[in-house]
């Protein structure tokens, strides 16, 4: 079918982010589809369905059926309109014709995707009405409920145990609620579970935000972990010192009382919602979210505020400014600076500098996205 050595860091930092129009060529689709060896020798009239966070994630949920009208409308499908979202869909579907396997990305409003050419393919309504319910059937078993701290609070009472799952890597521990009023303090039940907990981080502990599935009575709710033992409280015997934190739709910190941007953005992706939520922050909001991605090292995150394919080279990133926002309503560009706290690669120089945002929409109903990114 169808200047100081430092400054010059910085200077090549900011060369290698500088955006262009469009979407970058490099992604290939086939780092979404580990089964396309199985697809290849499936009988035909079998479609497969495989639907992963990110193209890298290990943790993935399959199904395959059959339908022969959906199987014609695929072998007669046609190219169509140029497919413009930033990120490559999160479901992959394999299919077998003409003695060969075809993969596509397919949305969850059932529309298909070439990535190679990046344009949609176009099908029957009835074709992809039949796609949309297999893969938003299949997406509701791979992702989590979107529950607001105050629900999930409810189902998670103090001191319920319950199964941790890390939706990039697909290891997953027990851990159990030990304290926490405006989000949730969690200990790893066992040192299995913290030996998990910490090989999930790469083999040290760590502040970085996750996005997990917490699984209990046949439930499983979208949330955000971070990796590193603090504060008070402990399971005797379970290699783990203190509690980490795990945050839900709207929790706060205990600290400042105020909603983290970095855990949201992963309570967001553990619920399939990524590009959803990204797409309607304001330009601060925006801001945040690629920071959160520069701090980690996040190449998706990156992806989604820029709608471009980036690597951004640092070992740490916070913002130290909070800017006022104000009212962009009737703005097609923005530019506005943050200062922040980094540590370039290679070093291990704390440093605060000054970024320097240049944002963009195509018009006053489209989103945001970060057009430049100047590291002074």
């Amino acid at each position: 079918m169808y200047a100081s050595q430092t400054s010059r860091k910085w200077r090549q930092l900011l060369v290698a982010f500088l955006l262009t129009a469009g979407i970058s060529g490099n992604i290939q689709v086939q780092a979404n589809a580990p089964l396309s060896q199985e697809a290849a020798a499936a009988e035909k009239g079998t479609i497969q369905l495989v639907v992963k966070s990110s193209p890298r994630a290990q943790y993935q949920t399959e199904a395959s059926f059959v339908d022969k009208s959906v199987q014609r409308a695929l072998e007669e499908a046609t190219e169509g309109a140029p497919f413009t979202e930033p990120l490559i869909p999160d479901t992959s579907l394999i299919y077998y014709a003409k003695n060969q396997s075809h993969q596509l990305g397919v949305t969850p409003s059932g529309e298909l995707v070439d990535w190679s050419t990046k344009h949609t393919v176009q099908l029957s309504s009835q074709a992809q009405a039949a796609l949309r319910n297999q893969v938003q059937s299949l997406r509701a078993k791979h992702y989590g409920e979107l529950l607001t701290w105050e629900d999930a609070s409810r189902v998670l009472p103090k001191f319920s145990s319950f199964t941790v799952l890390d939706v990039e890597s697909g290891l997953s521990f027990e851990g159990q609620r030990r304290a926490g009023s405006h989000h949730a303090d969690v200990q790893p039940l066992t040192k299995a579970d913290s030996a998990t907990l910490k090989s999930i981080y790469g083999g040290k502990w760590s502040w970085n935000r996750r996005a997990v599935l917490v699984q209990l009575g046949g439930r499983s709710l979208a949330a955000s972990m971070h990796g590193m033992p603090h504060g008070g409280d402990g399971i005797p015997g379970n290699d783990f010192d203190g509690h980490f934190c795990i945050h839900f739709l709207g929790s706060v910190t205990h600290g400042s009382r105020s909603v983290d941007p970095a855990h949201q953005v992963m309570v967001h992706r553990a619920a399939g919602l990524l590009t959803d939520y990204v797409s309607k922050l304001s330009p601060w909001a925006l801001i945040d979210v690629w920071i959160s991605g520069a701090h980690q090292g996040d190449l998706q995150l990156l992806q989604v505020t820029t709608g471009q394919e980036q690597a951004l080279h640092v070992r740490s990133m916070r913002r130290l400014s909070k800017s006022e926002e104000r009212d962009v309503s009737q703005l097609l560009q923005l530019d506005t600076s943050v200062d922040v706290a980094t540590t370039p690669e290679r070093t291990n120089a704390l440093t605060r500098r000054r970024v320097q945002f240049h944002l963009e929409r195509a018009s006053l109903q489209d989103r945001w996205y970060i057009k430049s990114a100047i590291i002074q």
